[in-house]
């Protein structure tokens, strides 16, 4: 087994395989394990080809120690590093034949789709094979025609191009003007014996009979449906195999208040192999979840995945004989289950099984073809130079339904077989009268246009201007002026090249006060809207250009700065899910102790609850025990105080709980046994969590810290008591948070020449004398576990944040928030300054001192209640 960081002449290959066999899920890894062998089988040597990278954010440095590789590395693989999409060329050196493997990876809806999917790099003498290659779900108005002009060029240089859906082979010839031929996904070329001897090689043993439960995007209505199948086919016991992307902490969430289940401890792909092989039922949200019930020949209920592409569950579920019939939905209730005669355990797979022994043997005749080199053959049809022209020729051109409104009735509108015939009334007053047609959609800022107007102006002016038009503030640009001759009714086309300044701009304007003389107005046959190229004029005088510039250089730096935080999220996850992450295991420690906390609050107390808490709390206070970091961590401590208030409380009911207590280390025990509990548990709301710091003022009203909150810049030499900043953040620590993860971070500086280093930074107290404390807020990255809280650091930090201004009122010291908006060399500048860990974002800095009274500050008035209050019924 060999890991190429180079391109190296020495090692030759019959195939490489180019996809997202690195990804962190089953199907992605199943599906290019059985395209591997089943290239390995038909006698060919195989190198997998890494994730290139540089082409934009969604292209990342993949960990080498997650899921996917360590399955590479086990079944033998060999792979390349992840290349730089300018080095590709030298994979020509390396192989033969250059194959795209079966995913959607020519959907251009998906952000990771680029150019080496569609092997743009591979040199004229090597061969291009697509196996089962997908476009994503049925529908074309995806394909954009500058996408069809580029990569139909590409397709039709293919050998030989097939798909998995038989939709796609009509998508194939009409689109891109190539030949698809339909074969079975890549899972189906290896039959069930192949993958019940890798299921063999699982760390798991599941006993007696189950259902199985794979869910990619779990839910509570999903869990309901899972559960009344659960009941409707007799079974006592669930297996939820989780997400492996992501999703081990959502799945304990939500299966946490359910005591049948059982969440696999571990995820790989033998685990969940065998987790399949040994079910009596299966229910799954997953195409490939499907596809291995019917390998398995386990019944099986499917929620088609609407998020992912419901279309391939139908196209699938159609091949194999079963229609619709296997269908559930996540709506579904305990009566509409009971009463649905698909949900049995009996099913036969006659028809399944033939279709996939049948495609089997096509699909590997096909693929054999397409593999061998003395086979000459082209994807491409006859008509795909004119598909590849004709996508050129309309590229983003979009006709108008010449729908004319008018703010005056100066304007008379009167539609006809050849288009709108615009008239003006003579005799009144024309300026500020205008008419108006719609754009297909509001333009936007930065984008290059051209306008083509077929049409027969009558008028006496020497010229007309053409406009766009916001219709929400009515405001107007001039994109041009079409010059007419006295009178001119002849029928003529004029072209309008521009830039896009604004914001909202989706109407085409024209303003009666060009319009004069006789039979004054204008037959509109045709306007049509389309991408412009090259350097084009701004709609109006210089300083729309300006505005223009203004608008693109504003895209570029947001798109860089998109690039930036997720790359430091990935980091962040990629380090906090690290075993050697202390920020991690507290984080953990903290979500399964808070859930845990959430169920002794029930007033319906469930004796014996947390079946996925528990087990994951113990793993984690067993590995911070393990490393020696200490017990009297508050954290530790608050876990300790959870679980003993958790054992007190199923004492109290004679629930015998021993199965979770012995979960735990004999370190773990110690600490559990000697815990205060008040550190942690369930109390009446009507007390404080913990005693209260002490204020200059204990009886201050509520009312009064809130409304007395000033942004203080001028501060007096009275010294700052640090005592009462810490009071401060403690009081600031009442603020809620995700699952009460505490991601908050506070960095206090006191020195002069920092603090004014700092701000020459941060810009915003310029003129100001410098304060004698700063205070920078942070949030914690590796405190959040899963994507969907992406934002949750800055909603958790804002949160704090606001807690800390009132503690530092109610502790009478002025303070004044400073925002840390900056780009990505302004924030670095203040990394260079002071030690800050890269995984703690900015939220802001405040300036904080004693003052006087007198001292004056912005009124900065509020806007009334009733403005932002949205009352919805």
């Amino acid at each position: 087994m060999r890991n190429f960081p180079l391109v190296d002449p020495k090692n030759k290959y019959d195939v490489a395989v180019l996809g997202w066999w690195y990804g962190k899920n089953y199907g992605s890894i199943l599906t290019y394990y059985g395209l591997n062998r089943a290239i390995e089988n038909l006698g060919h040597s195989v190198l997998m080809v890494h994730e290139p990278v540089g082409y934009n954010g969604f292209r990342v440095q993949w960990p080498n120690e997650i899921l996917s590789m360590d399955f590479a590395r086990r079944t033998g693989y060999e792979y390349t590093d992840q290349l730089h999409y300018s080095d590709l060329d030298q994979l020509n050196e390396l192989a033969e034949t250059f194959v795209v493997g079966s995913d959607q990876l020519w959907n251009p809806l998906i952000g990771r789709v680029n150019d080496d999917l569609f092997l743009d790099f591979v040199a004229p003498d090597r061969n291009r094979v697509a196996y089962g290659t997908s476009f994503g779900n049925r529908g074309t108005d995806k394909f954009k025609p500058d996408f069809v002009e580029k990569h139909s060029q590409n397709l039709q240089k293919f050998k030989a191009i097939s798909v998995r859906e038989n939709y796609a082979v009509k998508t194939a010839s009409d689109i891109f003007g190539v030949k698809a031929d339909l074969v079975v996904d890549p899972v189906f070329l290896l039959d069930q014996e192949h993958y019940s001897k890798l299921a063999s090689k699982a760390s798991i043993s599941p006993e007696g009979e189950y259902l199985a439960v794979f869910l990619l995007d779990p839910t509570e209505e999903k869990k309901s449906t899972a559960v009344a199948i659960l009941e409707k086919t007799g079974l006592d016991k669930i297996l939820v195999i989780c997400n492996p992307d992501e999703g081990r902490s959502v799945a304990e969430e939500i299966w946490s208040d359910e005591p049948r289940a059982e969440i696999i401890a571990a995820d790989s792909p033998e685990n969940f192999l065998r987790a399949y092989k040994d079910a009596s039922y299966v229910v799954t949200d997953s195409f490939h979840g499907t596809a291995f019930s019917v390998i398995f020949e386990k019944p099986f209920s499917s929620i088609y995945n609407n998020k992912r592409g419901a279309d391939r569950f139908k196209n699938l579920l159609a091949s194999l004989g079963f229609g619709d019939t296997r269908r559930v939905y996540e709506s579904d209730t305990t009566e509409t289950v009971n009463e649905n005669p698909n949900v049995t355990r009996t099913i036969d797979f006659t028809k399944a099984r033939t279709y996939i022994t049948k495609g089997r043997k096509t699909s590997l005749e096909w693929l054999k073809a397409a593999l061998d080199p003395t086979v000459k053959s082209t994807a491409a049809l006859e008509n795909g130079k004119a598909v590849t022209a004709a996508a050129a020729a309309s590229k983003n051109s979009h006709t108008l339904d010449l729908d004319f409104s008018a703010n005056s009735d100066v304007w008379s509108i009167d539609k006809g077989a050849e288009g709108v015939s615009l008239s003006v009334v003579k005799d009144k007053e024309l300026r500020g009268k205008h008419v108006w047609t719609n754009l297909p959609e509001p333009l936007t800022p930065g984008s290059k246009k051209r306008i083509k107007i077929q049409w027969t102006p009558t008028t006496q002016t020497k010229s007309i201007n053409v406009h766009l038009r916001n219709p929400e503030s009515g405001t107007f640009r001039v994109i041009g002026k079409a010059a007419v001759a006295a009178g001119s009714g002849g029928l003529r086309t004029d072209e309008f090249e521009f830039s896009v300044a604004e914001p909202g701009l989706s109407q085409i304007m024209l303003g009666a006060l060009h319009f004069t003389g006789p039979k004054a107005g204008a037959q509109v046959h045709e306007i049509s809207i389309s991408d412009a190229k090259g350097k084009v004029p701004a709609p109006s005088a210089p300083a729309a250009k300006k505005s223009d510039e203004i608008v693109e250089g504003f895209s570029k730096q947001a798109r860089r700065l998109a690039n930036h935080d997720f790359e430091q999220q990935v980091r962040s996850f990629t380090r906090g899910r690290s075993a050697d992450s202390v920020t991690g295991i507290r984080a953990r420690m903290f979500f399964h102790a808070h859930a845990i906390e959430k169920g002794l609050t029930h007033s319906n107390f469930r004796p014996g609850f947390g079946r996925i808490a528990i087990p994951g709390l113990a793993k984690e206070m067993n590995a911070w025990l393990s490393r020696g970091l200490g017990t009297d961590d508050t954290i530790v401590q608050s876990s300790a105080s959870v679980m003993k208030a958790y054992f007190a409380r199923n004492e109290e009911t004679n629930t015998d709980v021993s199965h979770f207590r012995n979960l735990f280390s004999v370190e773990s025990q110690e600490v559990i046994a000697k815990g205060q509990l008040g550190e942690g548990g369930a109390f009446p709301a009507s007390k404080h969590r913990e005693d209260p710091v002490e204020t200059p003022n204990d009886d201050r009203a509520f009312m009064e810290v809130v409304y007395g909150r000033r942004s203080v810049r001028e501060f007096n030499d009275t010294p700052v008591d640090d005592s009462a900043i810490a009071s401060a953040v403690q009081i600031a620590m009442q603020s809620p948070s995700v699952c009460s993860r505490q991601g908050a971070r506070v960095h206090q500086f006191d020195d002069p020449e920092i603090i004014k280093q700092l701000l020459e930074v941060q810009g915003g107290f310029f003129g100001f004398n410098a304060p004698p404390r700063l205070l920078l807020v942070t949030a914690d990255l590796d405190a959040f576990l899963f994507a969907p809280e992406r934002n949750q650091p800055f909603v958790d930090g804002g949160l704090f944040m606001m807690s800390l201004l009132l503690g530092l009122t109610q502790m009478e010291l002025g303070s004044c928030l400073l925002n840390t908006a900056m780009g990505v060399e302004k924030e670095q500048k203040i990394r260079n300054i002071v030690d800050l860990p890269e995984n703690e974002v900015f939220i802001a800095f405040v300036a904080v001192g004693n003052f006087d009274q007198s001292v004056l500050v912005p009124r900065s008035k509020r806007v009334e209640a009733d403005s932002i209050l949205k009352r919805h019924g």
